[in-house]
C-alpha cells in the first residue's frame, strides 16, 4: 500500500514538474517572439534602427521567419525593407532565399539592389536562376550585384549567362564574370578568356590570369605564356603563379625562362612556381637562383628545391649549407640531413 502511495506521489510530482518546465519554455519563447517583433518594428525608426539591426543579427536563424514575414507587411517602409534584406544577408541562412528571390521582382530599385547583394552572402544555388534574370535588370547596380552574387554562389549552371557578360562595357562586370568562371572551373571559357589577354582594363587582365590558373587546363598555357612575357610585372607574376598550377612541360619551359628576368619579383615568383610544378628538370634553374643577388629569391629557390625533394635537389642544396643567409642554410641543412 505504501509503495502504491509513493508511486502515485512520484507521478504527480513528475507531471507537475513537466507543466512548470513547459510553462517556462513557453514563457521564454513568448518573450523571444516579442523581442524579435519589437526589433523589427524599430527598423522603421531611424533613431533605434541600428541597435535593432545588431540585435536581430545576433538572434540569427531564429529571426529569419519573422524578418521574411515583415517584408510583406504593408506598414514596413521601403528603408526598413532594405534594412531587413541586409540583415538576412548578414545572417546567411538559406531559409531566406525564397523571400529574397521575390524581392528581386520589387518595383523599388533599392530593394532589388539589396536583395541581389544579400543572395550572394547566402550562397544558395537555388537563387542561380533568379540572379541570371537579374543580369538583365535595367539598373546597373542590380546587374553588378547579380554577377558578384553568382561569383560567390559558384554554380556551374550560371556559366552560359556569365559568358554573355564577357563583352560587357563595364570592366567590373567583366572582371567578376571572369572570376566566377574561374571558380566553377569552366573549361568552356578558356577560348574566350584567352582572347581577353589584351583587355584595356588591367584588373580584367589580372583576373584572366587568375581564372585560367583556377581552370588549370593545359589549353590555358598559351594565353598565360603571353601574359607572363608581357610588359606589366603584376600581370606577369600572376601568370607565372597560374602556370605553376598547370603541371606540364610547357609550363616548366615558360617559368624557367621567366626565372632569368631582370625583375626580382618575377624571378621570385618563378622560383616559387617551379617548386609548385615539382619537376626534377627545374633543379638546374633553381640551383642558379640559389646565388641570386636578392635574398628572397634565394630563400624561395631553397624552399622549392626542398619541395621537389629529389637526389638532384639535395645535391643542389648541399652547395649552400654554409650560405650567409640563415634561412637558406636552415632549409638546406634540414633537407640534406633527411
Amino acid at each position: 500500500m505504501k509503495k502504491a502511495i509513493v508511486l502515485v506521489l512520484a507521478l504527480f510530482l513528475c507531471a507537475h514538474l513537466f507543466e512548470i518546465v513547459s510553462a517556462q519554455d513557453f514563457t521564454v519563447s513568448y518573450i523571444k517572439d516579442g523581442k524579435i517583433k519589437k526589433c523589427i518594428r524599430l527598423l522603421n525608426d531611424r533613431q533605434y534602427a541600428h541597435k535593432a539591426r545588431v540585435q536581430l543579427v545576433r538572434e540569427g536563424k531564429v529571426a529569419v521567419p519573422y524578418l521574411a514575414n515583415a517584408l510583406y507587411l504593408p506598414d514596413t517602409s521601403g528603408s526598413a525593407k532594405i534594412r531587413i534584406i541586409n540583415i538576412l544577408g548578414q545572417i546567411e541562412d538559406d531559409e531566406a532565399t525564397d523571400v529574397l528571390i521575390e524581392m528581386l521582382k520589387s518595383e523599388n530599385v533599392k530593394v532589388r539592389r539589396a536583395a541581389s547583394k544579400a543572395l550572394g552572402r547566402i550562397k544558395d544555388k537555388k537563387a542561380t536562376g533568379a540572379l541570371k534574370q537579374s543580369l538583365k535588370d535595367e539598373d546597373s547596380t542590380v546587374r553588378f550585384n547579380a554577377v558578384r552574387s553568382l561569383e560567390q554562389t559558384s554554380d556551374a549552371a550560371a556559366a552560359g549567362a556569365l559568358m554573355e557578360i564577357l563583352d560587357d562595357k563595364d570592366p567590373s562586370m567583366r572582371m567578376y564574370a571572369i572570376k566566377a568562371l574561374g571558380k566553377i572551373k569552366y573549361k568552356g571559357a578558356i577560348g574566350a578568356l584567352s582572347k581577353m589577354t589584351d583587355d584595356p582594363d588591367w584588373s580584367v587582365r589580372i583576373q584572366v590570369a587568375r581564372s585560367l590558373g583556377s581552370i588549370a587546363d593545359k589549353a590555358c598555357v598559351p594565353a598565360l605564356a603571353k601574359i607572363a612575357n608581357g610588359p606589366y610585372v603584376s600581370e606577369s607574376i600572376q601568370a607565372i603563379h597560374s602556370l605553376g598550377r598547370i603541371k606540364c612541360r610547357e609550363s616548366l619551359d615558360i617559368i624557367s625562362e621567366s626565372a632569368t628576368s631582370k625583375v626580382k619579383e618575377v624571378r621570385l615568383y618563378s622560383a616559387i612556381a617551379l617548386g609548385d610544378l615539382g619537376y626534377n628538370e627545374a633543379v638546374p634553374v633553381l640551383k642558379k637562383l640559389l646565388q641570386d643577388e636578392n635574398t628572397n629569391v634565394r630563400i624561395a629557390a631553397a624552399d622549392s628545391l626542398a619541395k621537389i625533394g629529389t637526389d638532384d635537389a639535395k645535391e643542389a642544396l648541399r652547395t649552400v649549407l654554409n650560405d650567409e643567409i640563415s634561412r637558406v642554410r636552415n632549409v638546406a641543412s634540414r633537407f640534406v640531413k633527411k
